[in-house]
């Protein structure tokens, strides 16, 4: 999501997993904003429950070098499924520039399974796939079995003929 703020634009990326999650906060200069292109501003990022049970958390962004855009990366810890108020402050030398939201912490996935659920549709179309060779080799096998025989019987038949004479 875009959020624009009177220095910056804000556009937050979550990955809110329980246990640590991933916040990637990626930074524009406005365009009316007076301040240097230069500056990188001081990202941080606080988490705190929507239900209050335990204290605000703060940590700091770590800055990530990108091409044409300021990207930062923060690594909170979600103890539980629950929702969570997610602030971001950007300090520059303009001032301080604040965004708040809620978010809700996600479950992580399967772990190991993921991947036998996730390869399991394949591995089925590959099993029927095999199955669908072997049965198409036994049938040309046969077939080509009968068509010998026939063949065996045809020139056997054609030689008993000539013996008659």
């Amino acid at each position: 999501m875009d959020h624009i703020m009177p220095h910056y634009t804000l556009s937050l990326w979550a990955d809110p997993d329980i246990g640590d999650a991933t916040f990637f906060i990626v930074v524009e200069q406005a365009n009316n904003s007076n301040e240097p292109r230069h500056e990188t501003p001081q990202v941080s990022l606080w988490v705190e429950p929507v239900d209050g049970h335990l204290p605000r958390v703060t940590c700091d962004a770590e800055p990530m070098t990108l091409r044409n855009q300021v990207q930062f990366v923060a690594r909170p810890y979600f103890h539980q499924r629950d929702m969570w108020r997610v602030g971001i402050t950007l300090r520059c030398q303009a001032g301080i520039d604040e965004y708040e939201t809620q978010i809700e912490s996600t479950p992580p996935g399967f772990g190991a399974w993921d991947l036998i659920i996730y390869s399991f549709p394949f591995a089925l179309l590959g099993g029927m796939w095999i199955i669908a060779v072997v049965r198409r080799v036994r049938l040309i096998t046969k077939h080509s079995r009968q068509t010998a025989a026939q063949l065996s019987n045809a020139s056997s038949h054609d030689r008993e003929k000539d013996y008659d004479v």
